[in-house]
Formats: structure tokens, sequence, C-alpha cells
């Protein structure tokens, strides 16, 4: 492998002065592993690829919440994902992959690049596209002076948040500063926070009694807008190429009679086969019937109607029109 490492040292270089020289098409597994590194980042912004191109996405694997873990190939000038493709011509295996990867972000320097930004309160430097990335290395956060489990914020690629989960201040410090970069920043992913516990990732849940539970629920709810809008618009492009009549709900967000964030669809007789997401509240505008309904009393008295598609985040498929006096029982719950 030695050859191949020196000439794609040397392609990078040339790469560096002169951008034509970069290296295109496919590449061999001997030429991608010194330049393979994870990629962290929402699952939707895999699935978006295969829903954009109308073929298989990159390949990825569930990190927790809302995130999943790729593999990409970070090439001076631009940055290759590993497709499930590129495994079968590579005769790889994601996971060995996957701990090379990690290797390499290593040698960048992985685990030294926090900014105190106040007691408890930590932002990472790197500022490569692959701060995000780093939480997959076991000492990036040994060094940090947390109160609890570790909390991480992803609001973009290049920035990581990090405090405790028994800091209320800092906690609210992350999520607010998550807030500001999805109003502000283009390249923003989302704001929902993962917790280090037990030596595995999760997505970090406050309680109902937690005083941060409101503005947790606003960010979780701004993630599911974001995402099901764009969604909706990468589906309505591929059925209206296709010449497909299906309706794709809408997912809006509203203020509860308590002043929290809340979210809800549309399902109307004129859309024929609908694609709803899930809401809180579905609003019923029919000939027979009109009104709001729960989503779970949707889903427990429709459940032989709805299918799901099979998307992330989920919708569910309504191919026909239920009963009348159905549709009214929805109202009564």
């Amino acid at each position: 492998m030695g050859g191949s490492w020196l000439k794609t040292r040397m392609d990078r270089l040339l790469a560096t002065i002169i951008p034509s020289a970069a290296v295109r098409g496919p590449i061999s597994l001997a030429e991608a592993l010194p330049w393979l590194v994870p990629k962290v980042q929402p699952r939707f912004q895999y699935e978006a690829q295969g829903l954009r191109t109308g073929r298989p996405g990159p390949e990825f694997r569930p990190l927790a919440g809302s995130f999943a873990v790729g593999l990409a190939v970070d090439l001076p000038d631009e940055e290759m994902d590993v497709s499930a493709a590129d495994l079968r011509r590579w005769n790889a295996d994601f996971d060995r992959l996957l701990q090379k990867a990690r290797s390499n972000l290593l040698t960048r320097g992985g685990e030294e690049g926090f900014q105190e930004m106040g007691p408890g309160r930590y932002r990472s430097t790197w500022q490569d596209g692959l701060d995000g990335s780093r939480m997959l290395l076991p000492g990036v956060l040994r060094g940090l002076r947390l109160e609890g489990d570790p909390v991480v914020v992803l609001p973009n690629r290049d920035t990581l948040l990090v405090v405790g989960d028994q800091d209320t201040r800092s906690l609210s410090w992350a999520l607010e500063g998550a807030l500001e970069f999805l109003d502000e920043d283009p390249r923003s992913l989302n704001g929902c926070p993962l917790r280090f516990r037990n030596y595995q990732w999760e997505s970090f849940d406050a309680r109902a009694e937690h005083p941060l539970c409101p503005l947790l629920a606003r960010i979780q709810k701004r993630r599911l807008k974001d995402e099901y809008s764009h969604q909706k618009f990468l589906l309505d492009r591929r059925h209206g190429s296709q010449g497909k009549a299906i309706t794709v709900a809408p997912f809006h967000l509203e203020k509860t009679p308590a002043g929290q964030t809340g979210s809800f669809t549309v399902w109307s007789e004129a859309m024929g086969e609908a694609w709803l997401p899930v809401a809180d509240r579905v609003r019923l505008d029919w000939a027979a019937v009109q009104g709001w309904a729960p989503w779970e009393a949707v889903q427990q008295q429709l459940s032989s109607l709805l299918e799901p598609v099979g998307l992330f985040p989920e919708r569910y498929r309504l191919r026909q029109a239920p009963p009348a006096e159905l549709l009214g029982s929805l109202l009564a719950t």
C-alpha cells in the first residue's frame, strides 16, 4: 500500500496547488484509506441525498437520537461520501473502515480542541467540518470540567458545544446558542442534544418537570419542521417527475394555549392519496367532518389504513378515505 499512499499524498499536494489536478471519479480503497474520516450529521442529511438523486444515498449507521454516522473521503478540494456501492467495489466492511476513519481523525488533532466559554461551557475550535465527528473519539471529552454526564449540541459541522447534564444554566446556554445557529446559519444542522452515558451516546430528553423542557421541545419541533419541509419539497419534485398523484401533507408549528410549541398537519378529502407527517394533531377537512384530532387517535383508530412509507422522519400513507363515521369518531377523542 506504500506506493498508493505516496501517490495519494502527491495528488493531495498537487491538488492544493492546481485544483484541476484533484482526484476525480471512483478511487481505489488504497487511495481512499489515508483520507477516510467519520462524518456525524443528522440522519435526514443522509436520507435526503437518496430522495434528491433517486439513487441509494451514502451508507450510514444510526448513532443516537436524530444523528447518524457515515464515512467520507476528505480530499483537499472535495469530500466524497462512501456509498454501499463503494463498499462493494472495495470488498470492505463499514465497521472496519469506521475504525480506520476514527484513527485518521485522531491524527488530525482529535482530542484537543475546545475553548472554555465559561464555567462548564465548551466550544470546539477545529472548525474543519469534522467537529461533531470528534464525539466518536474516546478521549475527546475527558479533560473537560463538567457537572454530570456530557451533553453535546451540534448546530453545524464546525461547531460542537459541550456542557454537563446537571448544569441547567449551561444547558440553557447551549440550547439557546443552537437556536441562534438555526436562525442565522444557512449551513445549520439541528440543535437536538445528545448525552454520553454508560459509554454510549443517547438522545437527551428532559422530564416534563425540567425547567428546560419547553426549550428542548421547541428545538425538537424545529428540527421536524425543517426536515419535513425539505422532505416534502423533494418528494413533491420526485412525484411530479414520475406523474404520481400523491399529496405530501405539510407540517406546521403553532403555539399551544399554554404558550409552548406544538405541531399540526392537514388531511382533506381533496388530497386523494396522502402522506401524513407525525404531528401533535391533525386538521380534518372533509365534507362530512371538520375539526381537530390528536395524532394518537388517528394512529390508533386508522391503524388498518395507515402504512409507514419508510422515510426519516417517518410519514404514513393513506390510500383511501375511511368511512364518515370513523372520521367522526376521531373528533370525539
